[in-house]
């Protein structure tokens, strides 16, 4: 898939809102780029790309596949024939892979991307936040919000007084206790009681 195609397709996921909880989960998944990983091991069932179905392919699969005998084979047969014109010119690499790409993977998901499209996404995001939608740039605040959380919770107890003391002025909803309400009422009853 061309960069122009994953584009496309991510912006049919924010248009429909069916889609859009995939790509809600796919930008916390992979943004910021810190979370992308490659996978070291082939998972079990479907192994494709989660926007453009290309096959994909694990490390350990790669590594698997180096220290094979039908490798070896490959790498001196192109050692030997690399200057003729007409043997064939795909290195023992591009036959071990095929049409796979490296498998890579984000933060708290069971979803795959290739490297071209995650690459993609990464660029796709920062060009709508950019672009000013708000839609992604909301995303990507509650984001940057956990990530923070997250950190300052590590780094010690001041910074852990500050966090909740934000979190706490952030948090406008409201707060009751049992009994908050009754006594509420009954005060007002007994002014109104008071006034008539």
């Amino acid at each position: 898939m061309t960069e122009e195609e994953v584009y496309a397709s991510l912006d049919e996921m924010l248009k429909n809102h069916k889609s859009r909880n995939f790509l809600n989960h796919l930008v916390r998944a992979y943004m910021p780029v810190s979370n992308i990983v490659k996978v070291i091991d082939k998972p079990e069932g479907d192994f494709n790309c989660a926007i453009s179905r290309q096959p994909l392919i694990s490390t350990q699969e790669i590594l698997d596949g180096i220290h094979t005998d039908e490798f070896k084979a490959d790498v001196m047969l192109s050692l030997k024939t690399m200057f003729d014109d007409k043997s064939d010119k795909k290195t023992a690499m591009e036959k071990l892979v095929d049409d796979k790409l490296i498998g890579l993977t984000g933060k708290n998901t069971t979803t795959f991307l290739s490297a071209t499209v995650a690459n993609s996404l990464v660029n796709w995001v920062m060009n709508k936040a950019l672009t000013g939608d708000k839609h992604i740039n909301w995303l990507i605040g509650s984001i940057r919000h956990s990530s923070f959380s997250t950190k300052a919770n590590s780094l010690g107890d001041d910074a852990k007084k500050k966090l909740k003391k934000i979190s706490d002025n952030n948090d406008r909803t409201a707060k009751f206790q049992l009994g908050d309400t009754n006594s509420a009422l009954a005060a007002l009853k007994a002014k109104m009681e008071g006034k008539s």
